[in-house]
């Protein structure tokens, strides 16, 4: 691909007509990198490829992606507690434990031994033998649980002091749990003691789960295909994607040009098209490209910015939206690299400040490309049919009217497009159930579509097209593009 954008030329001086104040000149983005910076790793990467005789791939199909090496994140993870029992020995007093203090009236007997207080004197005669400094030297051996009165005010009735409670089958501890405690249990477990079997309530009622319901007629289960597959998150896949389309009212964008003097709709297409020439370049994420588009049209509608810093804009969307998605983003020196140092390391730091506080910190935006991912899946469309709907989506990036579309109804809408100047103008029931769209409510859409990508190219707007007319993206951009369509 690097001899593609080699051959482009006129990149800078392209943006600095039609602009009037874009400072790039460069004219060749894929020169050697600087060392020592990111670049060296892409063109080391770039040299293998040559030595090996490799190229860049496409992104694999959906339905035949390779499962990477499985792995726990967190290991074993349980919530079992282990059942520590009381051997019935004397548990001493810990800080924080309520006391008895020397001033104590009486002394009561051990929780924990109620058998053996029988052959003792009785109360009112021990409390009479022992003297104060013994009340203090053996309450300092004495918890609170092990204190706590026998008497009819007790928690338990006299029948029960007399159970064994130094069997360690009479006990349950918090790890068997599913059950319900009495009030006495409940008043026993805050002051951290156990409690007899017979103590514990009833069972808890068992809420019987309602039965999952069936898909419609003729709709693929394909969330149920991939259950076994823990990267594919079947359990919550639908969920998840109902919540992104929850979510797009969030990011309604209107149309801001009016709001622009130094911006205009040609600016904006040149701007885009010189994106996507930086995302080949940088060989990064088509999600990337997406998400640095709608952070330019989220800025533009909040803020009025002129036009000498409209690629700074574009260069620091890029920034950002590579912090979010790419798992290696490139450097801060790269994107002054390839705008040809036009702006400064401080500049860029700045903007990238005022864009995410414009935006509200708020990355998580929904993007078309990856609601076509979840249609093309679930429907499992060919790779080349979905690499032609990624080229009429991607050109759908610098057009100005859909600015105010929505991403799941634009992605909808192509892949219907699609199947049309592939032959198959059906809009299956699998397709509608998980796109949520019916045909009549994308069809002003898919006509929309059909006209952009029916106007011939622009000389200074080539760069997507170029692309999608290589060999690896199947040269979808040389499909001819039927004039009417049979809908």
């Amino acid at each position: 691909m690097t001899s593609r954008i080699n051959t482009r030329g006129q990149v800078g001086k392209v943006l600095a007509n039609k602009t009037g104040g874009l400072k790039v000149q460069n004219e060749n983005l894929a020169r050697p990198p600087l060392p020592g910076k990111a670049g060296a790793s892409s063109f080391l990467r770039d040299t293998t490829n040559k030595v090996l005789g490799l190229k860049r791939k496409a992104d694999g199909a959906p339905d035949e992606e390779k499962a990477t090496k499985k792995r726990s994140a967190f290991g074993d993870i349980t919530n079992a507690i282990e059942k520590k029992i009381n051997d019935g020995k004397k548990v001493t007093a810990q800080k924080g434990r309520l006391m008895r203090s020397a001033s104590t009236k009486s002394l009561v007997k051990p929780l924990s031994k109620p058998a053996a207080a029988k052959d003792k004197v009785p109360a009112k005669t021990a409390k009479a033998e022992v003297s104060a400094p013994e009340v203090k030297t053996q309450a300092k051996e004495i918890s609170f649980c092990d204190s706590l009165p026998s008497s009819q005010d007790t928690v338990f009735s006299s029948q029960e002091s007399k159970t064994d409670l130094d069997d360690s089958a009479a006990y349950v501890t918090a790890s068997e749990g599913r059950y319900c405690l009495s009030k006495a249990s409940l008043q026993a477990s805050v002051l951290g003691c156990s409690l007899p079997v017979k103590d514990v309530v009833e069972k808890a009622p068992v809420v019987e789960q309602e039965p999952v319901s069936k898909l419609p007629e003729g709709v693929e289960d394909y969330d149920k295909e991939m259950e076994n597959d823990p990267f594919a998150v079947s359990l919550y896949a639908q969920d998840i994607f109902e919540y992104y389309k929850g979510r797009e009212s969030n990011f309604v964008i209107d149309k801001y040009i009016d709001r622009q003097p130094d911006v205009s709709r040609s600016m904006r297409a040149i701007l885009i098209d010189w994106m996507v020439e930086v995302q080949e370049s940088f060989e990064l994420n088509h999600e990337t490209l997406y998400l640095a588009v709608k952070i330019i049209d989220l800025y533009l509608a909040k803020t009025v910015i002129k036009r000498d810093v409209l690629q700074l804009v574009g260069s620091t969307a890029m920034f950002i939206a590579c912090k979010f998605d790419e798992r290696t983003p490139p450097y801060v020196d790269d994107f002054l690299y390839i705008c040809d140092d036009a702006y400064k390391r401080k500049e860029l730091i700045e903007m990238e400040i005022k864009i995410l506080k414009v935006i509200g910190f708020d990355l998580g935006v929904p993007l078309s490309y990856r609601f076509l991912r979840r249609y093309a899946r679930c429907a499992k469309v060919s790779m080349e049919d979905l690499t032609l709907t990624r080229y009429i989506l991607e050109m759908s990036l610098m057009d100005y009217e859909l600015l105010d579309a929505s991403d799941s109804a634009l992605a909808a809408a192509a892949l219907l497009l699609t199947r049309i100047i592939r032959g198959d103008s059906t809009w299956t029931p699998t397709l509608q159930y998980y796109s949520g769209y019916s045909m009549e409510d994308i069809y002003h859409l898919v006509h929309h579509l059909h006209q952009m990508i029916s106007q011939p190219p622009k000389e200074h707007l080539k760069t997507i097209r170029n692309k999608y007319s290589h060999k690896v993206f199947f040269e979808v951009a040389k499909i001819p593009i039927p004039e009417t369509l049979n809908i």
